[in-house]
């Protein structure tokens, strides 16, 4: 997942991505988390909301959301 947001972001392979910085502090635009989220989506083989984007704003906290909401089933996570 990082490497889709840092992929967006023109970031080098080599650059750390402040996972805890919020989406629009990093200089994320609507447009490309738009396109972060259809990424995700195919490579995860599942619908996110686009409200988890905005209601969890940071990598840190969408990664927390996805392992525990979007793929509790294969985490496990009660």
């Amino acid at each position: 997942m990082v490497a889709e947001f840092k992929a967006a972001l023109l970031m080098p392979d080599d650059e750390e991505l402040p996972v805890e910085a919020g989406f629009f502090e990093l200089g994320m635009t609507s447009l490309l988390l738009t396109m972060v989220k259809q990424r995700l989506e195919e490579q995860l083989g599942r619908g996110i909301s686009s409200t988890a984007l905005f209601n969890q704003p940071t990598v840190e906290r969408l990664t927390d959301y996805l392992a525990s909401e979007v793929l509790a089933d294969i985490f496990d996570v009660n």
